[in-house]
């Protein structure tokens, strides 16, 4: 019985100090550690104004506005610089480069041989299969067409990321890391 006792009680007291010291954690961090309150998102939020309800008009609705000109850019939202990505420029395609790089590389085998011989193998063939899990809206692009990365850096200015760490192959073959505000 005292065996009994004594293991409930060790287990009570880890288990206690347990839970007192994820409150002492959870108790030192501040909003204004890592995301602060005007986090991308947070301002279409409704916090504050859920009792300012404006309401509109039927004719309103039923016929919008045209546009006013064509050549107005949406308003840009700020810049967070605890966001960061990181762009890889090591990609390229036939029109550039001549040939796909790193669009075609090898097939990853299963880890099971078993599943891994019902599987091709070899190399990924682009355009079609780029050997990537999501296919990339604008195709096996290369980085070296200013386009595609006139593109890359409008979208990632609307999603507001602050920072790029900016991975390449230098002519040494090492990848090196660039960080960019």
């Amino acid at each position: 019985m005292a065996r009994l006792r004594r293991r409930a009680c060790i287990a009570l007291f880890l288990f206690t100090l347990f839970i007192f010291g994820t409150m002492m954690g959870l108790r030192t961090l501040k909003p204004s550690d890592g995301f602060s309150d005007l986090a991308p998102g947070l301002e279409l939020a409704p916090i504050a104004e859920q009792g300012e309800r404006r309401s509109v008009s039927h004719e309103a609705i039923s016929q919008p506005q045209a546009a006013t000109s064509s050549d107005a850019k949406a308003p840009t939202p700020p810049v967070y610089y605890d966001l960061h990505i990181f762009y890889y420029t090591w990609y390229g395609n036939t029109h550039f480069e001549g040939k796909y790089l790193h669009w075609d590389h090898v097939m990853v085998p299963h880890w099971d041989p078993k599943i891994s011989a019902s599987y091709p193998k070899g190399r990924h063939s682009p355009p079609e299969d780029i050997g990537s899990s999501f296919y990339p809206e604008l195709g096996p692009y290369s980085s070296r067409d200013p386009e595609v990365l006139e593109e890359h850096m409008n979208q990632l200015r609307a999603a507001a990321i602050g920072k790029d760490a900016l991975t390449y192959v230098s002519s040494l073959s090492r990848q090196c890391t660039l960080t960019l505000s």
